[in-house]
């Protein structure tokens, strides 16, 4: 997916970086233009190999440096474990490379920045393994904006899938893994809905920024953010049971 952004005098570029799935995606962003947005390849799902290559094709398609970026956001999770680890260390090495402020971005508030404008409440899940969604909902604030009103959480697919009502919107890649006949009918946002996009990444990233700067709050994660992980891996989960035994 590509949007065009054309480069004007004292224009603020935003890089978003998109890592949480099996597809990704990196973006720049310009306050009041539009967004170039570039998907990285799928080929063996090795975000580490291709994620340095399409930032350094982005910045050549705007004719920018790296030090022309005035910010950094990463979505932090919910997410792959792998993916997170990967797209937050790119990040933060960028960020203490250039000098630029890093920032994590709730990965379904980016979801639900990509719902239809006529969406004005959703559930956002993701796949948590082993029978369990990540669940969060959030609410429309204003044009552009939403915000989480219930904290992101682990529940089971068919405790969940039970507990819909006929009113609810549900979006995110979670949805595939919810039973084709559920009790009520709630609307399931379509496929390009559902996945998070560096585009909303850089976005969130460009108006928290800007926003702090006028309230002369300078925020930087550059040195202290991690994945937003709500349980160990399987891996880490099943290292612990050996050592206890």
């Amino acid at each position: 997916m590509y949007f065009v952004c054309v480069r004007v005098e004292n224009s603020e570029f935003y890089l978003g970086i998109e890592t949480s799935g099996l597809s990704g995606s990196v973006a720049v962003y310009c306050p009041g233009q539009q967004i170039t947005q570039i998907e990285l390849s799928q080929q063996g799902r090795k975000h580490a190999q291709t994620l340095v290559i399409e930032v350094k094709n982005i910045l050549q398609q705007l004719n920018i440096t790296a030090h022309q970026i005035n910010g950094v956001g990463v979505s932090r999770g919910p997410g792959s474990f792998t993916g997170l680890r990967i797209g937050i260390t790119f990040a933060k090495t960028f960020g203490y490379v250039t000098g630029c402020p890093v920032l994590g971005i709730d990965t379904f508030e980016a979801i639900a920045l990509n719902s239809p404008p006529e969406i004005k409440e959703t559930w956002v899940i993701s796949n948590a393994q082993r029978g369990d969604l990540f669940v969060g909902k959030y609410l429309k604030t204003s044009d552009r904006h939403w915000q989480n009103c219930s904290e992101i959480g682990l529940r089971s697919i068919a405790e969940f899938g039970n507990s819909l009502q006929s009113s609810d919107t549900v979006s995110g890649p979670g949805i595939t893994l919810l039973p084709e006949n559920l009790p009520s009918a709630p609307r399931l946002l379509e496929t390009e809905f559902r996945t998070p996009h560096a585009a909303e990444v850089a976005e969130i990233t460009a108006r928290t920024l800007q926003k702090n700067t006028e309230n002369h709050s300078p925020r930087n994660e550059v040195w202290d953010l991690t994945p937003f992980y709500l349980r160990k891996s399987a891996a880490e989960e099943k290292w612990d049971a050996q050592q206890k035994s």
